[in-house]
């Protein structure tokens, strides 16, 4: 009887303390009320009506808006797969429109081109429109090609196409001594 009695107050004393804990650590979680749900480590592929992979969409972190219709999204990285050469999206965040079927991406923006030759972009902001394979920014754009350094007040990349279209252009030349 005496060992009953001991096992039942550790049970009672361990199911205090674990609930005196619980009581503790829950005020410092605090969830936001205005999110439908949020996602963590993200990955997530579009395929086009041919059936191959059109881009693909990574985040550690995400979580949707229902007022505005936003996601938004952490570290960002999208891989964006074209006939003429994949290409490569990093950012520290950004936000997936999904009205316009968009994506919104700011601060230390880096777009590669995936091959042999370098061929990077800089911004502090671009929207990618991914039915068009367009790319867009209204910010400072740089280009680092190994060869040259193209900057432009504003730009527009048309991926399919390869054509790129800078506004106020200023360009630095590389010549490799002969």
């Amino acid at each position: 009887m005496v060992f009953i009695t001991i096992l039942g107050a550790i049970a009672v004393g361990w199911v205090y303390e674990s609930s005196t804990k619980d009581k503790i650590t829950r005020p410092e979680l605090e969830i936001p009320t205005d999110i439908d749900f949020f996602l963590s480590q993200l990955n997530y592929r579009v395929f086009n009506k041919s059936g191959s992979l059109d881009y693909q969409l990574q985040s550690p972190y995400l979580e949707h808006f229902i007022k505005d219709d936003i996601s938004r999204i952490e570290h960002p990285m999208i891989r964006i797969y074209l006939a003429s050469g994949d290409w490569q999206v990093k950012a520290s965040r950004g936000n997936i429109i999904h009205q316009q079927e968009w994506l919104e991406l700011d601060k230390d923006v880096v777009m590669q081109k995936i091959g042999a030759e370098l061929f990077q972009v800089q911004s502090d902001s671009i929207i990618f429109k991914p039915a068009q394979d367009l790319v867009s920014s209204k910010a400072t754009v740089i280009i680092n090609t190994g060869r040259a350094k193209i900057t432009g007040d504003q730009a527009i990349f048309d991926l399919r196409n390869e054509v790129y279209s800078l506004k106020n252009t200023r360009a630095i030349y590389y010549h490799a001594d002969i």
